[in-house]
């Protein structure tokens, strides 16, 4: 039997939040020890290796995760899908090798060794392979099972890397060898579970492929994708090589640690992406409309106001992270981070109401829609990071614009699809927006300096949660609950306490 929904997504939530605090953990220890150039470095390499993958993805492990959900006796989805996997690792070796040959490496890596640039494309390969291999366990629904080894995984990972920063002569080499270890295990882990769940077995890689009917269907799905990334990604790499450029290391820097830091707010909001995509696929298959709008009214506006909350508390208090995590070397970075923060919110409609687009197979309307958007970036790049020469803080600036802009065109399509009216989720992004700032502005005036900014940032936190509770029992449709939701969950926590 399948696990609830609710009990999916609880461990991932579960699995995200430790994620998270680990995180803290690693953004206050790695850019210390690395320093804001050799940090800068990674950040770089980590974004261009990200985009390049996701290009020669195009799409397809969306296509393969939906597929697989929609019908997981499809066993030879996953011999092509790991053959695919391998030829995209392949690409990139060959690609990276021959620009090397041709003495353009510089070019398209300014200011940074060739040794690192190797070492970063089997970090980027098997930062890619191991979500495929979370998607195939979302699809037969291991949720349960994955999300319990994260843990496990995460805390392990994080003594591992303690044991490198402290006990060995850490650089970024070394830590390119650290998140190799600790990304294989993991890869290695599941794999042994889904050999004894049945889900992979040696019949798999023997059995003949019907290779030109797979390939004529991923490229169905995925071919109005390659256009769409050929664009978003060239762009996207171009933004993180145009501030590599102008800015040096340094900046790129400032931009992947308010990068890390702002991520954490998408810890909610990113345990249910999988879970929910795949309530759609399924109810979409079923034919069920109905049960799909019920989904998106249901998790979208309460997962805005989640991410809204965190995104807030963090742009008000980023000074105060900065201190607490870092040294003066990156003190300059929190007005990016203070930007930045504002990214994952309508991320959080980017992933949950984006979803339905693939779910529906709909990914002409998604290339048209990532073509306006990147064109619009494109602009906005120049015009923040070449004309008025912003750096870091103008690539966050086009960041957070360009997130907003293209979201609300996703929304716009999905409320016809839907056939719901889109003021109702308009007004929701603005008032609960607007919401959390006024609360976390109140805090921050009536909260007095401390000298010690840990306790000053939770004392913060604190006094600002209560505020928001209180604002929610008075006014529930901040997080699109009505008032008999409230009702309803102050009486569930009655009975528990009675209990």
């Amino acid at each position: 039997m399948e696990d609830s929904l609710k009990k999916r997504y609880l461990i991932k939530l579960i699995a995200n939040i430790l994620n998270g605090l680990i995180n803290i953990v690693i953004v206050a220890i790695v850019p210390k020890a690395l320093g804001p150039i050799s940090f800068g470095q990674f950040s770089y390499i980590q974004q261009f290796f990200t985009q390049f993958i996701n290009f020669l993805d195009s799409g397809t492990s969306t296509a393969f995760f939906i597929k697989l959900s929609k019908d997981i006796k499809r066993k030879e989805l996953l011999k092509f899908y790991f053959l695919y996997a391998l030829s995209v690792l392949i690409i990139t070796y060959l690609i990276i090798f021959s620009i090397d040959n041709l003495n353009y490496i510089t070019i398209l890596f300014p200011n940074i060794e060739i040794e690192f640039i190797y070492l970063g494309i089997l970090f980027g390969f098997l930062v890619w392979f191991t979500r495929v291999f979370i998607y195939i366990s979302d699809a037969y629904v291991l949720t349960v099972w994955v999300e319990s080894f994260k843990i496990v995984h995460k805390i392990l990972s994080l003594l591992l890397l303690i044991y490198f920063i402290y006990y060995l002569p850490f650089d970024l080499t070394q830590y390119f060898y650290f998140n190799y270890i600790s990304l294989s295990l993991f890869i290695i882990a599941i794999s042994f579970l889904f050999t004894k769940k049945g889900i992979i077995s040696f019949d798999i890689f023997t059995t003949q492929l019907n290779s030109i009917f797979l390939i004529k269907e991923f490229f169905n799905f995925a071919s109005p994708l390659v256009i769409f990334n050929m664009v978003a990604i060239s762009f996207s790499m171009f933004d993180i090589w145009l501030l590599q450029k102008l800015g040096g290391s340094e900046q790129t820097g400032f931009y992947g640690l308010a990068y890390s830091i702002s991520a954490m707010c998408f810890l909610f909001t990113s345990a249910m992406t999988p879970i929910i995509t795949r309530e759609f696929a399924k109810s979409f298959a079923e034919k069920n409309i109905k049960e799909m709008r019920v989904l998106f009214f249901k998790y979208i506006p309460i997962f805005y106001a989640i991410a809204t909350y965190f995104s807030v508390f963090i742009a008000f208090q980023s000074e105060n992270l900065l201190v607490i995590f870092t040294n003066h070397e990156f003190h300059d970075a929190y007005l990016v981070l203070m930007i930045m923060a504002y990214y994952p919110i309508h991320q959080t409609y980017g992933q949950l109401s984006g979803s339905i687009f693939y779910v529906t197979e709909q990914t002409k309307l998604i290339r048209n829609i990532g073509i306006i958007s990147s064109i619009l970036g494109f602009i906005l790049t120049i015009l923040f990071l070449y004309i008025f020469d912003l750096r870091a803080i103008g690539l966050a600036f086009k960041m957070v614009i360009i997130q907003i802009i293209s979201v609300n065109i996703q929304l716009y399509f999905n409320s016809k699809f839907l056939d719901f009216k889109i003021s109702y989720f308009i007004k929701h992004q603005i008032f609960s927006l607007l919401f959390f700032m006024l609360i976390a502005y109140i805090t921050d005036f009536i909260v007095f300096p401390f000298s010690n900014k840990l306790i000053e940032f939770l004392v913060s936190g604190l006094i600002y949660t209560v505020f928001v509770l209180i604002g929610v029992i008075i006014a529930p449709t901040i997080f699109g609950l009505s008032k008999e939701e409230i009702l309803s969950i102050k009486n569930y926590l009655k009975k528990i306490r009675i209990k």
